[in-house]
């Protein structure tokens, strides 16, 4: 009796998921592989780590410039949902936005800090104010690390941790002209996640300890919905049988332009070989107002609405569902595939083009074109990608979509990047003392 009393108190074990090598194109439906196979764990950093920690030894603190929709803000929502799935405490940070109820609505701490003004600048006037909140709450809530995936909010977070000796880790999302202050916070961080290849490459520091681990996506959450396909399409005007082109993408600088030349060449698409042709546009930013000035001109010039303007949305996959073909990079077009559509990847740094299993591993290296590129988009490039996609028979691009959403659940199944970030917790809180207040 004593010795069953003894096995009901330990702590339940925490088992670790075991991946095998696998390549980045398992299944393909009459299409070629890539020449050289991509392996996600070839480097030795992404070997899988053995956790020291049980998972309810892990309060992470997340922390975000502000709770806008956005690929940074919605790849840490997904995170944060599958460590809270893991049984790991995790509170977030950041200043009031469209997402923060949805953050909440996971069961979460969510902290309201005004890390920006309403500009988006740094709110470096109110810095002691806000490293005070954020020591209290990493205090309060017993963080034992943090994690950074946004500057300035990073900034401030990085040294309210380093005032109560807790480790953090940064996420890179891409690269900045990061300032000398920053370089070093990010240099003495304990662990430094980059979510592209070309990041690694391309970080301008070196010997940092850096682990690669893609965005996760939710490929329940991100999946084709054929039912929806009528009642949507007929809420927003669109006949049952017309061309459905879809960009996706913060409205702001690069990629508002990147926006205006899909536009341009569905335009032109729409002129010469499909009358019928829609275009979807999700997503807001500084030049918003200037798109919805060239759409509003468009609209005059050819007498028809046919680009719709949709503002920023979290049910995406619905629009993904209606589209045709997918136009957009990162984590969007990651969705997209996702969601068994055909995508033209184009990014701020150039353009990969239609995305298939001969051009994945520079697709994935490149991150659709945001972080790295070996040309850049012209308005010809982009039509004639969207025309070869809305041409595929019907078989093909069945076979297309269906090998797309394959790569997602094989390569970028958030199950297996949420392990292998809380390996990197685990490792970095080896050998770590409880946080204590420095006066």
């Amino acid at each position: 009796m004593k010795k069953k009393a003894e096995v009901r108190s330990k702590k339940p074990i925490v088992k670790r998921r075991i991946y095998s090598k696998q390549p980045i194109v398992q299944y393909v439906v009459k299409a070629e592989p890539p020449k050289q196979v991509v392996w996600f764990n070839k480097e030795e950093s992404n070997r899988s780590i053995e956790r020291r920690y049980s998972a309810t030894d892990l309060r992470i603190l997340m922390v975000l410039d502000q709770f806008n929709i956005g690929g940074t803000e919605t790849h840490v929502l997904t995170c944060v949902r599958e460590l809270l799935r893991n049984g790991v405490h995790v509170v977030v940070a950041g200043k009031r936005g469209e997402m923060c109820d949805a953050f909440a609505a996971l069961g979460c701490p969510v902290y309201e800090i005004n890390f920006v003004t309403n500009e988006h600048i740094s709110n470096d006037d109110d810095e002691k104010k806000i490293i005070s909140q954020l020591k209290q709450i990493m205090n309060t809530e017993g963080i034992t690390a943090v994690h950074i995936h946004q500057i300035p909010s990073g900034f401030f977070a990085a040294k309210a941790a380093d005032q109560l000796c807790i480790p953090r880790i940064w996420t890179l999302h891409m690269l900045l002209p990061f300032t000398i202050d920053e370089l070093d916070l990010i240099k003495s961080s304990a662990a430094v996640v980059c979510v592209s290849p070309s990041i690694v490459k391309q970080l301008p520091v070196k010997g940092l300890p850096v682990q690669l681990i893609p965005n996760g996506i939710d490929t329940v959450q991100f999946n084709y919905r054929s039912l929806i396909q009528s009642d949507l399409r007929e809420e927003l005007g669109i006949p049952k049988v017309a061309p459905v082109i879809m960009y996706a993408g913060r409205l702001s600088w690069e990629k508002a332009d990147i926006c205006r030349d899909v536009i341009e060449a569905s335009r032109r698409l729409k002129a010469e070989h499909y009358p019928n042709l829609n275009i979807l546009v999700t997503g807001e930013g500084r030049h918003s107002e200037n798109i919805k000035s060239l759409v509003d001109v468009i609209h005059k010039e050819t007498k028809s609405k046919f680009i719709h303007l949709l503002g920023n949305t979290l049910n995406m996959s619905s629009y993904y569902s209606i589209c045709d073909i997918f136009v957009g990079t990162g984590r969007t077009a990651v969705e997209a595939l996702a969601c068994c559509r055909p995508v033209v990847a184009v990014g701020v740094k150039g353009f990969v083009g239609l995305v298939h299993p001969g051009n994945y591993r520079s697709a994935w290296e490149t991150w659709f074109g945001d972080h790295q590129a070996d040309e850049m988009w012209t308005v010809e490039k982009l039509q004639a990608d969207i025309k070869r996609a809305l041409d595929m028979p019907v078989q093909e691009k069945m076979e297309t979509g269906w090998v797309n959403r394959n790569l997602v659940k094989e390569q970028f199944n958030f199950t297996r990047t949420t392990d292998m970030l809380m390996n990197v917790y685990a490792n970095i809180l080896k050998d770590r003392y409880a946080p204590y207040e420095v006066e």
